[in-house]
């Protein structure tokens, strides 16, 4: 769903030729690992172009954005917070059946001990809280996305 490729959106043709048999489609989306710097440069149909493809329902299965920088990705708990609350816009425009938080909280880094160039740190940051489990802004944002009414 980002742009790994450097090409943009290559569409889902080939994945429904070899997945005929599935009823929904489940997104991985990380768009802080696809070359977007901020939660406001998603194109609006980032989810939503998926259903010009197929009328299976759409949903976020995992996913989200990092509250710290690392290297030479630039981030903050600010910016997470605004990506939650601008991901609620990217659902609706898909009329997703249903987004999963899998991080409630960052990892504890420190006690692990990661192999020299681990790609896990770039994970480490999605919760809504921290390690320590206090709250961070991105709690808020989740907060009020999942108080919302489901509507199917």
């Amino acid at each position: 769903m980002g742009r790994f490729q450097g090409g943009g959106y290559a569409g889902i043709a080939q994945d429904l030729a070899d997945f005929p048999f599935i009823k929904c489609l489940g997104l991985s989306s990380y768009p802080y690992l696809g070359g977007f710097a901020d939660p406001e440069s998603v194109p609006l149909d980032y989810y939503a172009r998926l259903r010009t493809e197929s009328v299976r329902p759409v949903l976020v299965v995992e996913g989200g954005w990092t509250s710290t920088s690392l290297g030479a990705l630039a981030s903050s708990p600010v910016e997470q917070a605004r990506y939650l609350a601008y991901q609620g816009r990217l659902l609706d425009s898909a009329r997703a059946i249903a987004v999963f938080q899998l991080t409630f909280a960052d990892l504890d880094l420190a006690a692990l001990n990661l192999p020299p160039g681990s790609g896990l740190p770039l994970f480490a940051h999605l919760g809504v809280v921290d390690s320590a489990l206090r709250a961070k802004p991105a709690l808020a944002a989740w907060d009020e996305v999942f108080a919302r009414p489901f509507t199917p």
